[in-house]
């Protein structure tokens, strides 16, 4: 198992990645336009009703009007909050800008803004955390995933790493658990990374995003949003729509297929949800942003394909949708930073195709079947 403690997976920004402003806003408008995310929930008729992500994270702004009524549990395993189990109040504000991007329904609009949340407090508010905290975390979300019907877990963290393969975590305690929840169709998903530049180019993801048995997510820009600079050394110059972020690590299938970077996904800048208040804000940016952004894409996959087919899709086929209905990127052809590109073609999640595929898909499960009848 890799070392005990990790940095929270979130590439600062320069000026401050969280921005607190006491206004109203919608949800960011580039997402929504560029996933085309409010016509894939009007065509399919879906917001994530009925159905439940827990957020592993510094946990959550349970007062925020934009989760009001859908937070059907929380949880602490950190010492924070006085060590109470059952408070996962956010400190810090990066749960609670994920957390948003997901199922906010009020100041904010989610992914999936109908769907209840549960925020599981595994980072301090420093940023910090224990991956034992995280595997306690990933078994209590076994213990009560049928209990609040959990169908995702949105995992923004990492170890900073940048692994190619996950040969030597057959026995990892916390892959035994993800690969326990796919089985039951519940999908992981977990940020890449934010090292690409400190890692020098080279191709890669931290842990556990590494792990094949989870959904991997890289960053996007979703708009033209002028230059960045990042903590971690990373520098875009300028930025536009599919412009991979330069301080995403990825991982193309001709280096591993099976531990590639799944899908890629707006990240940065992204206005969501804060901690300051009921109607607090955040700007924030990371494949810690596009990993929300993907777990809300699932839910409304999973609530389609379960009102027509009475049970939820295998994690295999919402994988192989959200990869079907996808967009190519090609890294190396508009970026304008101060990273190497792998000159490789990577996918870009778009809400309105990859419903498209699980509408397919439905569609040739109702013709099977009334062949055989």
């Amino acid at each position: 198992m890799p070392e005990d403690q990790f940095p929270i997976e979130i590439a600062p920004v320069e000026p401050p990645p969280v921005q607190y402003e006491e206004k109203q806003i919608s949800f960011d408008i580039e997402i929504d336009q560029f996933l085309w995310v409010n016509e894939a929930r009007a065509a399919f008729r879906v917001s994530g009703k009925g159905l439940t992500v827990a957020v592993l994270d510094t946990g959550l702004n349970t007062g925020h009007v934009d989760f009001a009524g859908r937070i059907v549990a929380q949880r602490n395993f950190t010492p924070d909050n006085g060590g109470n189990v059952n408070d996962a109040t956010d400190g810090n504000g990066h749960g609670t800008n994920v957390g948003g991007i997901i199922v906010a329904n009020e100041d904010h609009i989610g992914i999936a803004p109908e769907a209840n949340i549960i925020p599981i407090k595994v980072l301090k508010n420093s940023g910090g955390g224990s991956f034992q905290w995280i595997d306690s975390a990933l078994q209590w979300v076994l213990d009560n995933q049928k209990k609040y019907n959990i169908t995702v877990v949105c995992m923004s963290l990492g170890d900073g790493s940048n692994r190619t393969d996950d040969d030597n975590l057959s026995n990892d305690p916390i892959r035994k658990k993800i690969r326990e929840l796919r089985n039951k169709r519940v999908a992981v998903t977990i940020a890449a990374g934010n090292d690409f530049f400190k890692h020098n180019s080279q191709q890669g993801m931290g842990y556990p995003g590494i792990i094949r048995e989870c959904v991997s997510v890289g960053a996007v820009y979703d708009a033209a949003e002028g230059s960045f600079s990042y903590g971690s050394g990373a520098k875009a110059h300028s930025t536009r729509a599919g412009q991979i972020t330069p301080f995403s690590q990825r991982l193309h299938p001709t280096v591993n297929g099976y531990t590639r970077t799944d899908i890629f996904a707006p990240g940065a800048p992204v206005t969501s949800s804060g901690i300051r208040g009921p109607h607090g804000e955040s700007i924030q940016h990371g494949t810690s942003q596009a990993t929300p952004v993907t777990a809300g894409l699932i839910l409304l996959m999973q609530e389609f394909y379960q009102r027509s087919e009475g049970e939820l899709p295998t994690v295999d086929d919402l994988v192989k949708w959200l990869r079907r209905g996808a967009s190519s990127i090609y890294d190396g052809d508009d970026e304008d930073d101060n990273v190497v590109h792998t000159n490789r073609t990577f996918l870009r999640a778009d809400a309105l195709s990859a419903m498209d595929a699980v509408r397919r898909q439905i569609q040739k499960n109702a013709l099977r079947r009334s062949m055989s009848s």
